[in-house]
Protein backbone atom coordinates (compact mmCIF):
# COMPACT_ATOMS: atom_id res chain seq x y z
CA UNK A 1 0.00 0.00 0.00
CA UNK A 2 1.51 3.12 -0.93
CA UNK A 3 0.07 5.91 1.52
CA UNK A 4 0.84 9.65 2.02
CA UNK A 5 3.45 10.56 4.19
CA UNK A 6 1.53 13.57 5.92
CA UNK A 7 -1.65 10.95 6.38
CA UNK A 8 0.86 7.95 6.96
CA UNK A 9 0.34 7.09 10.94
CA UNK A 10 -3.48 7.44 10.64
CA UNK A 11 -3.65 5.12 7.82
CA UNK A 12 -1.30 2.70 9.58
CA UNK A 13 -3.36 3.34 12.87
CA UNK A 14 -6.60 2.34 10.68
CA UNK A 15 -5.06 -0.79 9.31
CA UNK A 16 -4.02 -2.15 12.49
CA UNK A 17 -7.33 -1.37 14.56
CA UNK A 18 -8.75 -3.53 11.51
CA UNK A 19 -6.14 -6.48 11.47
CA UNK A 20 -6.29 -6.49 15.56
CA UNK A 21 -10.02 -7.45 14.80
CA UNK A 22 -9.49 -10.60 12.00
CA UNK A 23 -10.77 -13.90 13.63
CA UNK A 24 -8.22 -16.67 12.26
CA UNK A 25 -9.39 -20.20 12.02
CA UNK A 26 -11.91 -22.82 10.62
CA UNK A 27 -12.95 -21.96 7.51
CA UNK A 28 -16.21 -23.32 8.09
CA UNK A 29 -16.82 -21.39 10.77
CA UNK A 30 -19.11 -18.35 10.28
CA UNK A 31 -17.20 -16.30 13.17
CA UNK A 32 -14.19 -16.59 11.48
CA UNK A 33 -12.81 -14.04 8.55
CA UNK A 34 -9.45 -15.79 7.37
CA UNK A 35 -8.48 -19.56 7.01
CA UNK A 36 -5.14 -21.14 6.62
CA UNK A 37 -2.61 -20.80 3.31
CA UNK A 38 -3.16 -23.48 0.77
CA UNK A 39 -0.21 -25.18 1.76
CA UNK A 40 2.59 -25.64 4.34
CA UNK A 41 4.87 -23.99 1.53
CA UNK A 42 2.91 -21.30 1.11
CA UNK A 43 3.05 -20.46 5.04
CA UNK A 44 6.66 -21.18 5.22
CA UNK A 45 7.51 -18.41 2.18
CA UNK A 46 5.09 -16.05 4.12
CA UNK A 47 7.43 -15.98 7.43
CA UNK A 48 10.50 -15.75 5.46
CA UNK A 49 9.36 -12.49 3.39
CA UNK A 50 7.72 -11.24 7.12
CA UNK A 51 11.68 -12.36 8.56
CA UNK A 52 13.64 -10.57 5.55
CA UNK A 53 11.53 -7.52 5.94
CA UNK A 54 12.49 -7.13 9.82
CA UNK A 55 15.81 -7.33 8.83
CA UNK A 56 15.89 -4.52 6.28
CA UNK A 57 13.87 -2.21 8.69
CA UNK A 58 10.55 -2.77 8.48
CA UNK A 59 8.28 -2.60 11.53
CA UNK A 60 5.83 -5.12 12.17
CA UNK A 61 2.21 -3.26 13.35
CA UNK A 62 0.11 -6.42 13.77
CA UNK A 63 1.03 -9.83 13.07
CA UNK A 64 3.79 -11.49 12.43
CA UNK A 65 3.60 -14.52 13.87
CA UNK A 66 1.91 -17.93 13.90
CA UNK A 67 -1.69 -17.62 15.52
CA UNK A 68 -1.11 -19.28 18.82
CA UNK A 69 -4.62 -20.80 19.36
CA UNK A 70 -3.91 -22.67 16.15
CA UNK A 71 -1.54 -25.69 16.42
CA UNK A 72 -2.59 -27.58 13.31
CA UNK A 73 -2.57 -26.18 9.55
CA UNK A 74 -0.92 -23.65 7.36
CA UNK A 75 -2.33 -20.02 9.60
CA UNK A 76 -0.67 -16.79 9.47
CA UNK A 77 -2.11 -13.64 11.03
CA UNK A 78 -2.85 -11.07 9.44
CA UNK A 79 0.43 -8.95 9.50
CA UNK A 80 0.44 -5.32 8.64
CA UNK A 81 4.13 -3.97 7.95
CA UNK A 82 5.18 -0.02 8.57
CA UNK A 83 8.48 2.29 7.79
CA UNK A 84 8.46 0.04 4.22
CA UNK A 85 10.59 1.48 1.39
CA UNK A 86 9.90 0.60 -1.98
CA UNK A 87 13.89 -0.92 -2.60
CA UNK A 88 12.75 -3.83 0.35
CA UNK A 89 12.52 -7.25 -0.91
CA UNK A 90 8.83 -6.96 0.63
CA UNK A 91 7.99 -4.65 -1.61
CA UNK A 92 9.47 -5.55 -5.01
CA UNK A 93 8.30 -9.48 -4.68
CA UNK A 94 5.08 -11.41 -4.47
CA UNK A 95 4.03 -12.50 -0.83
CA UNK A 96 0.95 -14.49 -1.86
CA UNK A 97 0.31 -14.12 2.19
CA UNK A 98 -1.80 -12.13 3.95
CA UNK A 99 0.81 -9.16 4.45
CA UNK A 100 0.40 -5.47 3.33
CA UNK A 101 3.15 -3.58 3.77
CA UNK A 102 2.79 0.17 3.63
CA UNK A 103 5.04 2.81 2.12
CA UNK A 104 4.80 6.59 2.06
CA UNK A 105 4.43 8.57 -0.75
CA UNK A 106 5.58 12.48 -1.40
CA UNK A 107 2.39 13.41 -3.50
CA UNK A 108 0.99 11.71 -6.42
CA UNK A 109 3.78 11.58 -9.41
CA UNK A 110 6.07 10.24 -6.56
CA UNK A 111 2.73 7.54 -5.83
CA UNK A 112 2.89 6.49 -9.27
CA UNK A 113 6.74 6.41 -9.89
CA UNK A 114 6.40 3.83 -6.87
CA UNK A 115 3.97 1.86 -8.09
CA UNK A 116 5.68 1.42 -11.14
CA UNK A 117 8.58 0.33 -10.21
CA UNK A 118 8.30 -2.92 -9.79
CA UNK A 119 8.50 -5.85 -12.17
CA UNK A 120 4.86 -7.11 -11.61
CA UNK A 121 1.65 -5.22 -12.46
CA UNK A 122 -1.08 -7.46 -11.45
CA UNK A 123 -4.07 -5.27 -10.64
CA UNK A 124 -3.82 -2.30 -8.06
CA UNK A 125 -6.67 -0.05 -6.28
CA UNK A 126 -6.86 3.33 -5.97
CA UNK A 127 -8.90 5.12 -3.26
CA UNK A 128 -9.23 9.37 -3.91
CA UNK A 129 -12.64 11.34 -3.63
CA UNK A 130 -11.23 13.12 -6.65
CA UNK A 131 -12.41 11.07 -10.05
CA UNK A 132 -10.40 13.29 -12.43
CA UNK A 133 -6.72 12.45 -9.86
CA UNK A 134 -7.56 8.77 -10.04
CA UNK A 135 -8.64 8.63 -13.62
CA UNK A 136 -5.02 10.55 -14.39
CA UNK A 137 -3.26 8.07 -12.07
CA UNK A 138 -5.04 5.42 -13.59
CA UNK A 139 -3.91 5.99 -16.92
CA UNK A 140 -0.32 6.43 -15.56
CA UNK A 141 -0.17 2.93 -13.59
CA UNK A 142 1.33 0.35 -15.60
CA UNK A 143 -1.10 -2.49 -14.13
CA UNK A 144 -3.59 -5.05 -15.92
CA UNK A 145 -6.28 -3.86 -13.74
CA UNK A 146 -7.37 -0.27 -12.00
CA UNK A 147 -9.77 -0.42 -9.29
CA UNK A 148 -11.25 3.16 -8.44
CA UNK A 149 -12.29 2.99 -4.73
CA UNK A 150 -12.59 -0.88 -4.68
CA UNK A 151 -10.76 -3.43 -5.04
CA UNK A 152 -10.13 -6.73 -7.30
CA UNK A 153 -11.27 -7.02 -11.14
CA UNK A 154 -14.55 -7.39 -13.45
CA UNK A 155 -14.41 -11.02 -14.62
CA UNK A 156 -16.64 -10.32 -17.66
CA UNK A 157 -14.05 -7.66 -19.09
CA UNK A 158 -10.56 -8.83 -20.88
CA UNK A 159 -8.00 -9.49 -17.92
CA UNK A 160 -4.42 -9.82 -17.37
CA UNK A 161 -1.04 -8.12 -15.95
CA UNK A 162 1.34 -6.33 -17.10
CA UNK A 163 5.40 -7.22 -16.87
CA UNK A 164 6.16 -10.08 -15.03
CA UNK A 165 2.32 -10.04 -13.81
CA UNK A 166 0.25 -12.87 -15.85
CA UNK A 167 0.50 -14.48 -19.10
CA UNK A 168 -1.96 -13.09 -21.65
CA UNK A 169 -5.62 -12.48 -21.21
CA UNK A 170 -8.47 -14.23 -19.30
CA UNK A 171 -12.28 -13.33 -20.02
CA UNK A 172 -13.89 -11.55 -22.48
CA UNK A 173 -13.41 -11.93 -26.37
CA UNK A 174 -10.07 -11.33 -25.67
CA UNK A 175 -9.57 -14.09 -23.49
CA UNK A 176 -11.05 -16.33 -25.44
CA UNK A 177 -8.80 -15.73 -28.17
CA UNK A 178 -6.24 -17.04 -25.85
CA UNK A 179 -7.56 -20.23 -26.33
CA UNK A 180 -7.82 -20.05 -30.59
CA UNK A 181 -5.07 -20.41 -32.82
CA UNK A 182 -5.08 -17.97 -36.70
CA UNK A 183 -4.20 -20.31 -39.15
CA UNK A 184 -3.91 -18.37 -42.77
CA UNK A 185 -4.11 -20.38 -46.00
CA UNK A 186 -2.87 -19.45 -49.39
CA UNK A 187 -3.34 -21.43 -52.47
CA UNK A 188 -1.93 -20.58 -56.17
CA UNK A 189 -4.25 -17.84 -57.13
CA UNK A 190 -3.72 -14.57 -56.36
CA UNK A 191 -6.46 -12.19 -54.96
CA UNK A 192 -5.30 -10.16 -57.90
CA UNK A 193 -7.43 -12.60 -60.03
CA UNK A 194 -10.57 -12.68 -58.43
Amino acid sequence: MIAPRHRYNEVVDALANYYSSIQVGDPFDEAVDQGPLAAVRARDRVERYVDIAKKEGASVVTGGHRPAHLNRGWFYSPTLLADVTNDMTIAQEEVFGPVTAVIAHDGMEDAINIANDSRFGLACSIYTKNQETALNAARQIRSGAVAINSAGVSLTQPFGGYKQSGWGRECGPEGILEFTQIKQVMSGASYLDS
